[in-house]
């Protein structure tokens, strides 16, 4: 028997088993992704059909292409940024299912050749640890499936360079080589400015996260426990205000002033049965600020459609705007 032939064989025979070991794949890195705090924007896998791996035989001249060819079943995972990238891949390693090898890292191309800007995908090569039985089909130890990692950036270069640049049948024009560069370099730089605008956004939301919990736990403790917190509102509102509450005493002050006015939180816990607006932690925060700056705060407040409510802590105040 020849080795195509063989190879005909040995693929009709594991066709089963690599469609297998891709969703597992698949459905595995889907799993590592949700435990990184990350949303994959797209997953898929595919099996290489024989004409496929053929002709790749052909071109590469592979000796031995069972063991040779990585990629006979490929599984891609398409996140949003290179910082999420880069959290999933982090979980790979320490799988009871499979052993890890890293067979492409653009980092590595970029410190070889930092002036060049090209295809940019992680790949893996995941291999069975051990023979296996999934979803009832056997998975035979050492099967591999090439593993992509790519941006959703770098995944739409990716799908309109490799077939018409890469993988066409002739030379692309210098031109269209040169605007594919162009656009790879701006997907470098779009990547870079939205990973830094994120750890601003994230920066700042940590700290009035934080301000949030603290009014949310003064709110449990001096009025009730609230179910029906709206975190854009509060976040919103805290936006807002954000020059009033650049203290470092806020939430103490905020504590004593409950204490002294004890009626504010029997009205708050009163008006919360019927209107969900009384049930948000920033209602504690809105009787401090009207007390402090009665004639700037409804100007400033950023709901329209809650001023009828900021009305009543004017008058449970008895303050005017």
């Amino acid at each position: 028997m020849t080795m195509i032939a063989e190879f005909e064989t040995w693929l009709s025979d594991n066709a089963s088993a690599l469609d297998a070991w891709g969703s597992f794949v698949v459905n595995s890195m889907l799993k590592l992704a949700s435990q990184a705090g990350v949303k994959p924007q797209m997953s898929s896998f595919r099996s290489k059909d024989v004409h496929s791996a053929i002709g790749k035989i052909a071109r590469k001249g592979y000796k031995k292409p069972i063991s040779e060819m990585t990629d006979l079943v490929g599984a891609r995972v398409v996140v949003l940024l290179s910082k999420d990238l880069r959290a999933v891949a982090n979980l790979l390693n320490g799988n009871d299912y499979w052993d890890v090898q890293l067979a492409r890292d653009p980092d590595e191309e970029v410190a070889k050749s930092p002036e060049k800007f090209d295809y940019q995908s992680l790949h893996y090569e995941l291999r069975a640890k051990a023979d296996s039985i999934i979803d009832g089909v056997s998975v035979p130890k050492g099967l591999c499936c090439e593993l992509q990692i790519r941006t959703l950036m770098q995944h739409a270069y990716a799908e309109v360079a490799h077939d018409s640049i890469y993988k066409s049948t002739w030379p692309a024009p210098v031109k269209a080589r040169r605007y594919i560069a162009s656009s790879a370099a701006l997907i470098d730089t779009a990547d870079h400015l939205f990973c830094e605008t994120m750890e601003i956004l994230a920066e700042e939301n940590k700290a009035r996260g934080e301000l949030l919990e603290q009014l949310s736990a003064l709110y449990d403790a001096k009025i009730s426990p609230s179910k029906i917190k709206d975190q854009k509102l509060n976040m919103v509102i805290l936006d807002e205000f954000e020059d009033e509450l650049q203290g470092q005493s806020t939430l103490t002050e905020i504590n004593d002033f409950l204490t002294r006015k004890t009626y504010i939180a029997d009205r708050i816990k009163e008006r919360a049965i019927t209107d969900p607006f009384w049930a948000q932690p920033v209602v504690i925060l809105a009787y401090w600020l009207v007390s402090r700056s009665p004639y700037e705060v409804f100007d400033k407040w950023p709901f329209a459609g809650s001023h009828d409510a900021l009305d009543m802590v004017y008058s449970d105040l008895g303050l005017n705007h």
